[in-house]
């Protein structure tokens, strides 16, 4: 019989029904304690749950055992010979921090056990001991082992997936054919890709960590991932030319806001694309249309110009064969002086889609430019029973752009529109920002008879009119202007419905 004076029981042997060696293996667990009628009682009562109990009366003899049989967990006494509990506690937590230890004390004080916890221990139990619930400790003990070692393994898979992830992202990162590059919310540079190191000649090692503007100070001009820091807008579509080493080279840029996991603004991102190419390819296709174009302006300016010829030779051979000079009619010379002036407009716009005089560049709204123009284009509209409205945008933003060149581009739309309706009709002008593309939008729909597809794509060419008197250069200026302010004209038409201009001008 095993009795435990501080329980103020008796073991009896006999009572354990189950013999230790035909239990199964459970846990194995260390019990350390100065007193050994507590050590065989406690080893008792967990043998019988099938565990594998190991004893020790000191700190020495806890450790060697410890070193050789490894258990799951460790019932310490604070108070033992030599070095004291919270000692071995420290030791075991710096060497085997995954060993479980419940620490027994008989201090009434819970200084000692706060003490135990914060050093790393599992669990704490008083003594003197109740035996019959110490499995009960040890399971729940065990149990919340278990679920830190879940949760580590967790963690450390965790860890695993994303070292891997990341070796994939930079791996993908740097087989992209696009230059990368990221910066933190204070701009310092934390990512840039193999590419963009080739398209922005830089070493990786010199720029990370660095302030994104000094380390490509050719982007200052344009502040895109400041701004997309600062407004938390996107940009798409930028394009810059930047000189390198094998000359200039023109770069597509689009930038995003990088948020992490919680929706935090964290970053910014901007990816390039090397667009030199088929810019070249574009320049190359737009000569090879230059010239066929100067074929056809050729035969439209000798046809533009012989006409008013023919008439102005035509009277002049009259005045010739009068014998009283005197006695020239006026309209005769109106005419002749009417045929002067249409070949010298037509010199002129030709001469003005030729050598196109450069913009002027300022900060406008084009709100304002279209107030100023509708006052001299609503007469023109009322006198042909034209309605014509103009609804812009609130909150438009001002755009560079050279005011006098925009306003001639809006007029010749507005003309061709009224002259495309005979008298009658609708015209509606509407402005409005595209945010995605930071770009101002300018639509000019009429209700004329429209555009026949196959004949769409010849609008703006020089010297091609669908009008009888017309020359074509109006649009075809109006087309050049644009294209120099980075913008572009796109047309809609439906034969019998009417037609939509719409004018893209870039903010900056």
């Amino acid at each position: 019989m095993v009795c435990d004076n501080l329980n103020s029981f008796c073991l009896d042997e006999n009572m354990i029904s189950e013999s230790k060696d035909d239990a199964t293996e459970k846990w194995r667990i260390l019990i350390v304690d100065d007193m050994q009628m507590h050590l065989e009682t406690a080893k008792l009562y967990l043998e019988k749950e099938g565990n594998k109990v190991f004893l020790a009366s000191d700190a020495n003899s806890a450790w060697a055992l410890l070193e050789k049989e490894a258990p799951d967990l460790i019932l310490l006494d604070v108070v033992l010979p030599g070095e004291n509990g919270l000692e071995l506690l420290t030791k075991i937590k710096t060497y085997h921090p995954g060993i479980g230890v419940i620490i027994m004390t008989s201090y009434s004080s819970e200084e000692v056990a706060t003490a135990a916890l914060k050093l790393g221990a599992t669990d704490y139990i008083k003594k003197p001991l109740k035996y019959s619930s110490l499995n009960l400790v040890v399971e729940k003990a065990l149990a919340k082992l278990k679920k830190v070692k879940d949760h580590q393994t967790e963690v450390e898979s965790l860890k695993n997936a994303f070292e891997e992830l990341q070796v994939s992202a930079e791996s993908i990162l740097h087989c992209m054919s696009a230059g990368v590059v990221a910066v933190d919310i204070n701009l310092k540079i934390k990512i840039i890709n193999q590419r963009a190191e080739i398209l922005l000649g830089v070493r990786k090692d010199d720029v990370i960590e660095k302030y994104y503007y000094d380390a490509f100070p050719f982007f200052v001009n344009t502040s895109l991932l400041k701004n997309t820091l600062e407004n938390e807008k996107n940009i798409r579509m930028y394009e810059v030319e930047i000189a390198g080493r094998g000359g200039v080279r023109t770069l597509n840029i689009n930038t995003d806001i990088i948020y992490n996991l919680l929706g935090k603004k964290i970053g910014a991102v901007a990816v390039f694309d090397d667009v030199t190419e088929l810019k070249n390819k574009e320049q190359l296709l737009k000569e090879r249309e230059r010239l066929a174009i100067i074929g056809q302006m050729a035969a439209g300016m000798a046809h533009e110009l012989k006409n008013p010829l023919t008439s102005i030779k035509g009277f002049a051979q009259l005045l010739l064969n009068r014998s009283n000079a005197a006695a020239i009619p006026d309209d005769f010379l109106q005419v002749m002086i009417n045929e002067t002036n249409r070949m010298n407009q037509v010199i002129q716009d030709f001469l003005q889609l030729a050598r196109p005089k450069p913009p002027e560049y300022k900060m406008v709204n084009i709100n304002d430019i279209l107030m100023e123009i509708a006052p001299i284009i609503e007469p023109q509209a009322f006198l042909k029973n034209i309605s014509l409205n103009i609804n812009t945008s609130d909150g438009m933003p001002r755009g560079m752009m050279d005011p006098n060149q925009i306003k001639q581009v809006i007029l010749n739309i507005l003309q061709n529109a009224m002259e495309a309706m005979e008298n009658r009709g609708n015209i509606v002008v509407e402005t409005r920002f595209v945010e995605e593309n930071n770009e101002i939008r300018m639509d000019i729909r009429d209700t004329g008879p429209g555009i026949p597809p196959d004949k769409i794509n010849k609008i703006g060419v020089p010297f091609y009119s669908s009008k009888p008197n017309g020359t074509g250069l109006g649009l075809s200026i109006s087309f050049s202007l644009v294209e120099q302010h980075r913008g572009r004209i796109e047309i809609q038409s439906r034969e019998g419905r009417g037609t939509t201009f719409s004018v893209f001008l870039p903010v900056n």
